[in-house]
């Protein structure tokens, strides 16, 4: 299986003034993103509003950031809680080119284990790209349980968890019983606890503007320089608190039009914060030395 990069972002999705989808402001902000460190995008996850996208929508959007951003990688959301149409999906994003697939859990529906590893095995059988599993219970309303990830983990293309479970506990036990199996933070203040137990890496929604400090963070980790890296975490742990004061996408998308990034209002039912909330979030943001270029 191709590697699908260690620092990852899921990007969110610009519009127009008009509420279509910006493919050209799409495409300077993957390469932004890219130059400040991320390995790759995830596009269309929830960070870039997939529910309220239209397949069509989500196609070209993977096409045309996998040809902006060349051998950086493209992981696309193509998971929903249709087992069908994640199916679909997924296809189609293999033919525009994505390297990797994000399959969250089904969510409302809030199948048994049984479903969900079912659901995530006939994602994994209907593709030759390497496929993560997402498991976001405050989102979908279901854990995936460490049995069920170990039984993900023996499918040849299911190549790792982006966790956002919050429990260090499941996630270290998942880490030693699987060795090959790749972690990936889901949860932006749980990376640096998450690294030090053995994870791969992050897909991140601060990534947007501090993707080189998760960088140097795991590379710190990474050399044994623990002390290095949790002074990086403790810094960043009150600007990913105010990336998420109005809530995800909703505040990052705050934070990077302030920073002149031409992406748009969001789609309903995302709405802006107030303004008193988005002051307070910009006033945290300009206390950090940020990874994107303005504007970009």
């Amino acid at each position: 299986m191709p590697e699908l990069g260690r620092i990852l972002t899921a990007m969110v999705t610009p519009y127009t003034p008009e509420g279509d989808v910006d493919y050209a402001h799409a495409r300077r902000l993957a390469s932004a993103l890219v130059r400040a460190g991320n390995d790759g995008i995830v596009v269309t996850g929830t960070t870039g509003e997939a529910p309220l996208l239209t397949d069509d929508e989500k196609v070209r959007l993977w096409a045309e950031i996998k040809e902006e951003i060349g051998d950086a990688t493209v992981v696309a959301g193509a998971g929903t809680n249709d087992t069908r149409h994640s199916i679909h999906l997924t296809r189609l994003a293999e033919q525009a080119g994505a390297d990797g697939i994000l399959a969250v859990a089904p969510y409302y529906l809030r199948p048994p284990q049984e479903g969900i590893f079912q659901h995530f095995r006939a994602i994994a059988e209907s593709t030759s790209l390497p496929v993560i599993v997402y498991n976001v219970p405050t989102r979908v309303g279901t854990n995936i349980n460490l049995e069920t990830l170990l039984r993900c983990a023996e499918i040849p293309n299911i190549v790792g968890d982006k966790e956002a479970n919050g429990d260090l506990e499941q996630t270290a036990q998942l880490i030693e019983l699987a060795p090959g199996f790749k972690v990936w933070s889901g949860n932006d203040n749980d990376t640096f606890p998450l690294l030090c137990m053995g994870a791969y890496g992050t897909v991140s929604v601060t990534g947007h503007i501090v993707a080189g400090q998760h960088r140097r963070m795991l590379k710190h980790v990474l050399a044994g320089e623990f002390s290095e890296a949790a002074a990086i975490h403790r810094r960043l742990v009150p600007l990913t608190n105010a990336c998420f004061l109005n809530g995800s996408p909703s505040t990052i998308r705050y934070v990077l039009r302030q920073l002149g990034f031409e992406i748009g209002a969001p789609r309903l039912p995302v709405v802006e914060p107030p303004e008193e909330v988005g002051a307070r979030v910009m006033e945290e943001v300009r206390k950090h030395s940020l990874d994107v270029p303005v504007g970009a």
